[in-house]
């Protein structure tokens, strides 16, 4: 009797269960389960043991990371964006973390975190949607986002060039060693760049091509005074 028993405690212990786990009673608040809205689950493993949250992410994630939780009870998410979702920009700069992404959630007394750790599934590639983005010469700053596909993987990008469509006008800004792309949290699966002076003086009037490290975009830079 006593060796089936065992038996069948064991069997519960070695369950599988990677995106829901339940832990000894605590005050400490917990994920008991997590999954994305748009994700699969088996996009998603949760190690609760290790506090971890991995993703894999798909090449685009229309409306960002949301997360739907069940959490302990008085526990609520940490830090999220007004629209409910996780703040991911830190895997769309142009370097790694230098330290670790964390998702965290709280209750009256206490906070918990839990390493994001967010994996990339394809190449960076632009989005065959096409956009016009309208440059004010008289500003004289540049500010352009462009949708693309597998954003998520801290790619470098130090080149850009701009080619009329008249065939006469053209610039190709090279950052010499700086980084010329990012990303905005507010804005998932976009690159955004920001040119200061002289870019206004290197663009004349016209629509523009543009190209980053050998990439085309179909979108294009209407360039006005």
């Amino acid at each position: 009797m006593k060796h089936i028993l065992l038996t069948t405690v064991m069997a519960g212990i070695l369950l599988p269960g990677c995106k829901d786990s339940s832990g000894p009673i605590s005050d400490m608040p917990a994920i008991q389960s997590i999954s994305f809205v748009g994700l699969s689950d088996e996009n998603v493993t949760f190690d609760a043991a290790n506090s971890v949250i991995t993703v894999r992410m798909p090449a685009v994630l229309a409306g960002g990371l949301k997360p739907v939780l069940k959490l302990t009870e008085g526990a609520e998410p940490v830090g999220l964006l007004p629209d409910g979702t996780i703040d991911i920009s830190a895997f769309c700069h142009c370097s790694k973390p230098t330290q670790d992404v964390f998702f965290r959630i709280g209750n009256k007394t206490k906070t918990a975190t839990y390493r994001l750790n967010i994996v990339a599934t394809g190449p960076l590639a632009p989005l065959d949607v096409y956009e016009e983005t309208i440059f004010s010469l008289k500003t004289g700053v540049l500010n352009m986002t462009l949708p693309v596909q597998h954003l998520y993987n801290n790619y470098y990008f130090d080149q850009i060039s701009f080619k009329g469509e008249d065939g006469k006008s053209s610039a190709w800004v090279y950052a010499d060693g700086a980084c010329l792309t990012g990303c905005r949290a507010e804005e998932p699966n976009r690159i955004a760049i920001t040119l200061y002076s002289p870019i206004d003086r290197e663009l004349k009037p016209g629509k523009y091509q543009i190209e980053i490290r050998g990439m085309k975009f179909p979108q294009k830079l209407i360039v006005v005074d």
